[in-house]
């Protein structure tokens, strides 16, 4: 009885004198060495904060050396709390941007959505009649003009070369979206945005002349610009929004240029564009119109030429 009555002192004196964040068992574990130096003669230290719990343990202490019993035990230690395991959470790896092939808004959505079914799409009225040694030939979807351009056909009339031109803005940027990848990154997106004569490319420059058509061959095999092969281009005003208009005074020719289509052509992960480009005389004797692929590695970089289509 008087070992059972010690031990409810104990637990008794133990919740009096629990510190914050103490485990029961380390304060019953240092009342218990307490008790054993009491058996050797040693003196135990007044604490401060508990001196009831203290008197009572002591007088159950005496009580219990007098009848004979044993001093309880002391518990075992109590194993020390494992550090909380620290979660690290696992970052997902970063999805790399994709940026889609498209075109601008003069393009039907649902035609850049199928381009193969655009491509094989009958259409008559698109296109011109071709001549080629007295045969003539009216293509009707992209398919058939691309294979009658190749075998020499062309508009043999003012009408038939403007229709005919249409047909290469639309049917090559159909091609170049059907071979189009998408891409990590673009500098191009906005290389018609207010760009100069400084910011293009000088193949875009009108050759009304054999001597001109030189000049431009070399000065775009040297990567020059049109500034660079003709000082006197200026930007000029467009009458339609979007375009890039340049004044050429010394040849009296204008450029129009369009942004068509853009879109990862060559599998670098670079996106390139496809651009429009009009040459054509003030007094109407001279017109000319082709595709230019172009694309640049940084903002800054100027544009590199990849094809040209006509």
């Amino acid at each position: 009885m008087l070992a059972l009555a010690a031990s409810c002192l104990l637990a008794w004196g133990c919740d009096a004198e629990r510190g914050a964040g103490e485990s029961v068992s380390a304060v019953q574990l240092r009342h218990a060495r307490s008790l054993a130096t009491a058996g050797t003669g040693a003196t135990r230290p007044a604490r401060e904060g508990a001196p009831l719990a203290d008197a009572r343990a002591a007088s159950v202490e005496a009580g219990s050396r007098a009848a004979g019993a044993p001093s309880p035990a002391p518990p075992p230690p109590e194993p020390p709390a494992a550090a909380p395991a620290r979660r690290t959470a696992a970052k997902a790896p970063a999805k790399p941007i994709e940026l889609m092939p498209g075109a601008n808004e003069d393009f039907d959505p649902a035609v850049v959505a199928d381009v193969e079914w655009a491509l094989n799409a009958d259409d008559e009225n698109a296109f011109a009649t071709l001549v080629h040694e007295k045969k003539h030939v009216l293509p009707r979807n992209c398919r058939d003009w691309r294979v009658f351009r190749k075998r020499g056909f062309a508009p043999k009339s003012a009408l038939g070369e403007q229709v005919d031109a249409g047909a290469l803005v639309r049917c090559g940027a159909l091609e170049f979206l059907a071979r189009a990848s998408s891409s990590r990154v673009t500098h191009v997106r906005d290389a018609l945005v207010g760009a100069g004569p400084a910011a293009l490319p000088a193949i875009v420059a009108s050759a009304t002349s054999k001597p001109a058509l030189q000049a431009r061959g070399a000065a775009a095999s040297r990567g020059l610009t049109l500034a660079e092969l003709l000082p006197s281009a200026r930007t000029g005003t467009s009458e339609v929004p979007g375009r890039v208009a340049i004044l050429e005074p010394a040849s009296e020719t204008s450029v129009i240029l369009n942004a068509e289509v853009w879109g990862d052509i060559n599998s670098d992960g670079i996106e390139d564009l496809l651009i429009s480009v009009l040459n054509s005389s003030d007094d109407g004797s001279y017109f000319d119109i082709r595709l230019v692929e172009v694309t640049r590695t940084s903002p800054r970089a100027r544009l590199t030429v990849l094809a040209v289509l006509q």
